[in-house]
């Protein structure tokens, strides 16, 4: 059991006495991290906000051995979660934090079983195997998802020394989801010191499985929102706020794709369709998703609301909504909406029922309709997702001579047909797209009716889906509003999937909730000011984005971005960039992306991905390295820009209560995420 727990004021008191009287010998890893000094980091640990306790505990671990002292008094810090990081860390250090054992095995009787397996982790790693890995064995055997994850994790990470968990391992692999699968099998091949992973069993490449399990039916939102909600329900937002008439909008939404199309400048490209579409409305250069991977994105475009901010942050999970968090088409249906879905949902929540009349692969679209209801149809297409570019096809229509690769993929035949397979399949996309087009002309709504055509989020390719550089989260957005929009314009403000809900409410002519986190899109809003509504709308200065629990993979990851310059903060360094995630392993260019590096051929920005570590903090001028391959974070003359993105995301995180700095074995308590 833990003695005491000691207060924020009585913690901070004694650790600069320690520091006071540090060893000289004593060399940090770091004299600044993220622009703080080790004492600046620790004076965040008292402070009242969740938000800086935690990011201050992740940061402090940066500072190598010099941060044991630090780390090794958090341990009894009165946040659960500041004690975890602090375990955890303490872990990663490994022998540089023999002075820590004791503390760590005060935490042996704690309540929470998520700071036991990262004090059991920690205790691993400064050789107290026999010990501690009870407590590692007895996670991986949880009901949540996140408690068994988590102990899968660790012990991946012990390595060979947690030899004695590989029956137990087995033994929960066989068992469950894929993806459970996927955590034990990773852990296996670190333990025994298996060099290649093993192959994926996943069957369905589009959907994913409900891993999460069966959901709770109890949820607490103060944890996780930073301001609290009104009283809002779907009823009062029914009320229409304007007396204009209501929009037809279909939605046509492709997956895995950045802008690689013609209209987007890309030669190699054949989209004549997609083209004159952008041609008859309005391209948007600078939209972003928050989250380079399917559910996550579409979890944040459903809702209004970033992951970060609901708990849905982590890949293939199940969480129970915040009561007041409503999919936005519900509030059309109530406004009068037919709403149909065809039929991609994939939310990491279980599709709210409420929110379509119709939700299927046979869904009728606009045609199931009363005479005179406005529709809303959103008509996913499967065909560029990323098991498309992988599966087995003869010779590519794109000749892959031709193909465009970015530097940091290396060069090779297989390389390049990947990128040619993923051109033919953007040619096929567009065909798909003419004939649903062609299908609303014939229907007689072609002029009654706004389109949307977007992607869900960047290239499924190497370095392009599942990370936040602009190659896993820039897409494309086209918006054809026939008498409004103007043909051929273009926009180049910068906007978010977070702005699709309050678009589609203020179009519906629906109040838009207070909580929602997003803005109506500055060329909707004016062109409905145009017809006497209400003041033009500005841009924004920002855009954020997040990576957390990707599959069976941990990481931590953020960024700010503006027009220009690219932030990237990584919480988690010592995770390589390179880290296996089993379902990505299948790529063809991915495997030749390792068996190059394994083979020591890898050179310049290529070589890049498979460092040990990642730094702390990522900086891109994206107008002159669009690939985002030239670190400028250590550069003196971009040190104010720095401070300003870097402040910006900060000021972000506190804003949205950042929920992603809870670990996924502790967010479960608090959010009652789900069971097994």
């Amino acid at each position: 059991m833990r003695n005491s727990v000691i207060s924020p004021k009585s913690f901070l008191v004694a650790v600069m006495l320690h520091l006071a009287v540090a060893p000289a010998s004593v060399v940090p890893a770091a004299d600044v991290v993220a622009g703080r000094s080790l004492a600046e980091w620790t004076a965040e640990l008292q402070t009242s906000s969740p938000v800086a306790r935690r990011r201050g505990v992740l940061s402090i671990g940066a500072f190598g051995k010099s941060a044991v002292p630090v780390l090794t008094k958090a341990l009894a810090h009165e946040d659960a979660v500041v004690r975890y990081w602090a375990a955890s860390e303490l872990g990663d250090l490994g022998d540089d934090a023999q002075p820590a054992i004791e503390a760590l095995r005060q935490l042996h009787g704690e309540k929470a079983i998520g700071v036991r397996i990262a004090a059991a982790y920690a205790l691993c790693r400064v050789g107290q195997v026999e010990e501690a890995l009870p407590t590692l064995l007895e996670g991986l055997k949880h009901s949540e998802r996140g408690v068994w994850n988590s102990s899968a994790d660790f012990l991946a990470r012990i390595g060979p020394p947690a030899k004695a968990a590989i029956p137990t391992l087995e033994a929960e692999g066989k068992r469950g989801a894929d993806h459970i699968a996927d955590i034990c099998n990773e852990a296996l091949r670190r333990i025994r010191g298996v060099d290649q992973p093993v192959p994926s069993k996943t069957s369905n490449p589009t959907q994913g499985d409900v891993a999460g399990g069966k959901a709770s039916k109890k949820v607490t939102s103060a944890a996780v929102f930073s301001k609290s909600f009104l009283d809002e329900d779907v009823s009062r937002f029914a009320k229409s706020v304007e007396k204009r008439k209501q929009p037809n909008v279909l939605w046509i939404s492709a997956e895995d794709i950045s802008p690689s199309l013609g209209c987007y400048g890309d030669s190699y490209a054949v989209t004549p369709r997609l083209d004159q579409l952008a041609s008859e409305g309005m391209r948007f250069t600078r939209c972003f998703t928050h989250a380079g991977v399917c559910a996550i994105s579409r979890s944040g475009l459903i809702t209004g609301m970033y992951p970060v901010a609901i708990g849905s942050q982590h890949m293939r999970s199940q969480i129970v909504l915040p009561p007041q968090v409503k999919a936005f088409p519900e509030y059309l249906r109530a406004a009068g909406y037919w709403t149909t879905n065809r039929s991609k949902t994939d939310y990491n929540f279980p599709p709210p029922k409420a929110a379509w009349d119709e939700n299927s692969p046979q869904s009728r679209d606009w045609r199931g309709r009363a005479a005179g209801q406005p529709f809303f149809s959103v008509i996913n297409l499967v065909t560029t997702h990323e098991s498309q570019i992988r599966g087995k096809f003869g010779e590519t229509l794109h000749d892959p001579a031709k193909a465009q690769l970015p530097p940091y993929i290396p060069d090779t035949p297989v390389t390049r047909r990947d990128w040619a397979r993923y051109a033919d399949l953007l040619t096929t996309l567009d065909r798909q797209v003419a004939a649903i087009l062609d299908q609303l002309e014939a229907d007689g709504l072609a002029q009654d009716t706004i389109v949307f055509f977007w992607g869900d989020h960047g290239q499924g390719l190497p370095r392009g889906k599942r990370w936040l550089y602009d190659s896993g989260t820039r897409t494309p957005l086209m918006i054809r509003w026939p008498g409004t929009l103007k043909p051929g314009s273009v926009c180049d403000d910068l906007v978010c999937f977070l702005d699709f809900a309050p678009t589609m409410l203020r179009l519906a002519g629906a109040e838009v909730p207070s909580h929602l986190q997003g803005r109506v899109l500055p060329p909707i809003e004016n062109g409905i000011a145009a017809v006497g509504s209400r003041p033009a709308a500005s841009g924004r200065e920002f855009i954020y984005g997040h990576r957390d629990r990707m599959d069976e993979t941990y990481d931590l990851i953020r960024s700010a971005r503006d027009t220009r310059f690219k932030y990237i903060r990584n919480y988690a360094p010592r995770r390589s960039y390179a880290q296996n995630i089993t379902y990505m392993n299948q790529m063809p260019t991915m495997r030749e992306w390792r068996r190059l590096n394994a083979e020591g051929k890898l050179t310049g920005a290529a070589a890049l991905h498979f460092r040990e570590t990642k730094p702390v903090e990522e900086l891109f001028d994206t107008a002159a390295d669009p690939h985002e391959v030239v670190n400028l974070a250590d550069r003196p003359e971009h040190a104010e820009t720095l401070k300003r993105m870097r402040t910006a995301l900060e000021r972000w995180q506190e804003d949205v209560g950042d929920s992603g700095l809870i670990p996924e074995s502790l967010l479960v308590t608090p959010l009652k995420v789900s069971d097994r």
